[in-house]
């Protein structure tokens, strides 16, 4: 129970027990001050509360259906971890095959691109050779004299230990660079794997990540706009017991259309004297009306909400529950009288007889 309500509870509770103080004497004041038994006796007299021990009942009860409730959404709910641990392991699985394949076809590809290097390399270093041994054929065969053999022979050569050098070099880096590409590339594919998951994963609100929603397939009938009149003779009880009809309604998510006070009444009460008909005084009473419109009530949470605001009402409030009609429109407005006058006589203007009379026929 939250502090307004339960201040709000106090405020009916006392405002109840005054109304039966108030009109005591002295007398029956200062027995009540030294009797604890009437004193006890009016406080459980009071309505607010009698109905305490059956509120916490009624508290309990729907506690004990809400737990009961839950209980039966285990299995529900166990079946689903069960369908999520066992799609998590088959997404581990994929996982790991895609990696295999992965690393098999990076693998393939970069053993191809390095033998591809090294086999030019190869044939370049051994083209240069062949070259240089040409020269030296010339040399021997005296086609070339020392001077050109030595100049071409040293170029010839220095390109193949050049190119020799570069394969050896390719090779080596080709390695590394084979390893580091293969880490990336796992890294990769393990990133888009995780990215995978998560994108398919369930999209949740953080309030429903300890605790799954289930949602209610029950579909219940609604009140489109209700009326809950309050009149009573006490100007103070009925306008704190409207604004504690209010915030109940907030509390049961109804929709509160307006909160609004009707023209007072006034009633005239006679009192005679005794065995006669002599009027003894004359009483005007002004009856108070106030009206809390809802919309948008669930017949299964209605009763109830009837139920606990008619078990606190205040003495001497009378309370009406009902649905809204045209003519609790009109019932808040004050009629015009004069209007009401003028429009009378508009209409027996068509009466053939009044036009007659006044000479308009």
């Amino acid at each position: 129970m939250s502090d307004s309500t339960y201040d709000s509870l106090l405020e009916l509770s006392v405002s109840a027990a005054m109304s039966q103080v108030r009109n005591m004497s002295n007398e029956q004041l200062n027995a009540l001050l030294s009797d604890d038994a009437k004193i006890d006796a009016i406080i459980e007299s009071i309505p607010q509360v009698r109905t305490l021990p059956t509120e916490r009942e009624m508290g309990l009860v729907q506690n004990k259906s809400l737990a009961e409730w839950n209980l039966s959404q285990e299995p529900r709910l166990e079946e689903a971890k069960k369908k999520l641990l066992s799609t998590y392991e088959e997404a581990v699985k994929i996982k790991a095959e895609v990696e295999e394949l992965k690393a098999k076809l990076d693998s393939m590809s970069e053993q191809r691109s390095l033998d591809t290097s090294s086999a030019l390399l190869q044939a370049a270093t051994q083209s240069a050779e062949d070259e240089s041994e040409a020269i030296v054929d010339r040399f021997m065969k005296g086609e070339i004299d020392v001077d050109q053999f030595i100049k071409e022979f040293m170029e010839k050569k220095m390109l193949a230990h050049m190119r020799n050098i570069s394969m050896e070099k390719e090779k080596a880096n080709g390695i590394k660079a084979m390893s580091t590409n293969r880490l990336c590339r796992i890294a990769a594919v393990q990133c888009r794997a995780l990215s995978t998951l998560r994108d398919r994963a369930i999209k949740l609100e953080p309030k429903y990540l300890y605790e799954p929603k289930f949602e209610d397939p029950r579909i219940y009938p609604e009140y489109e706009v209700v009326n809950v009149r309050l009149q009573g003779y006490d100007y103070v009880p009925l306008e704190k017991f409207q604004s504690y009809v209010h915030k109940i309604a907030k509390r049961f998510n109804f929709k509160v259309v307006e909160s609004y006070a009707v023209a007072a009444q006034t009633e005239r009460v006679i009192v005679y004297k005794p065995n006669s008909t002599i009027v003894d005084s004359e009483i005007e009473l002004s009856i108070y009306d106030r009206v809390v419109r809802i919309a948008n009530v669930p017949t299964v949470r209605l009763p109830l909400f009837i139920s606990i605001i008619h078990t606190h009402l205040p003495i001497g409030v009378k309370m009406t529950v009902k649905e809204h009609e045209k003519a609790d429109e009109d019932y808040r407005y004050i009629p015009d009288l004069l209007l009401k006058q003028k429009q009378e006589e508009l209409k027996s203007l068509d009466d053939p007889m009044v036009r007659k009379n006044l000479g308009w026929e």
